[in-house]
């Protein structure tokens, strides 16, 4: 018997007579790609909470932002030391030159860092995009080598498998190839093409060959 804090109580539930306990839930197997991939993230993460003030994109600053980024950098230096060499500017208090001074380093000294990260982005990238193509070319050839076993009657129990492969692969997932592109794009026999000419030249007399 269960006791309900309420003092209801209600007889546990059993699984029937000769019935099987409920199996226990299994976790999904995690793949080696997987743990290597984690480890990148949390890599990421330790990367990210050593920069300091993070900012995110919010639609409410990032017209702000778009705006601004054609300013050089030189004029943004220049302005600072007019006010840090200026009385009368620095009075009117539009520039906080300790600031712009941080806002200066921050810039030159994250920018290498910044252009690395792209380039490790675009490398990874490139490297998922090259594996999907040569996995791509691989899986269409079976395709293709797939349709042509299944026309035999002896190899009927390939067809469910050929038309699975259909289903997923779906009306625009198959690229077209160059020698299909070369075939629409060459016109029909005797469509669109002049006929050859025809010459005649003079045989005997009182014919023509």
């Amino acid at each position: 018997m269960t006791t309900i804090p309420n003092s209801i109580t209600v007889a546990a539930e059993e699984p029937p007579e000769g019935a099987s306990p409920p199996a226990a839930p299994v976790s999904p197997t995690i793949t080696h790609y997987q743990q290597l991939a984690a480890q990148v993230m949390a890599a990421l993460d330790e990367i990210a909470a050593v920069i300091p003030n993070l900012e995110v994109e919010h639609t409410s600053t990032a017209n702000f932002v778009r705006t601004h980024q054609s300013i050089p950098i030189e004029f943004l230096a220049t302005a600072t030391a007019a006010v840090e060499q200026t009385v009368e500017l620095q009075g009117v208090k539009k520039l906080d030159v300790p600031a712009a001074h941080d806002t200066l380093q921050f810039i030159a000294a994250f920018r290498p860092v910044f252009d690395k990260l792209i380039a490790f982005a675009k490398k990874l990238q490139f490297t998922m995009n090259s594996r999907h193509a040569t996995l791509s070319v691989e899986a269409l050839r079976i395709y293709d080598i797939a349709k042509g076993i299944a026309r035999d009657p002896r190899s009927a129990g390939i067809v469910s498998l050929v038309a699975n492969m259909k289903r997923d692969l779906g009306p625009r997932g198959r690229p077209k190839t160059t020698s299909l592109a070369l075939r629409k794009a060459a016109p029909a026999p005797g469509i669109g093409v002049p006929a050859p000419r025809v010459l005649a030249f003079p045989g005997p007399k009182g014919s023509v060959s």
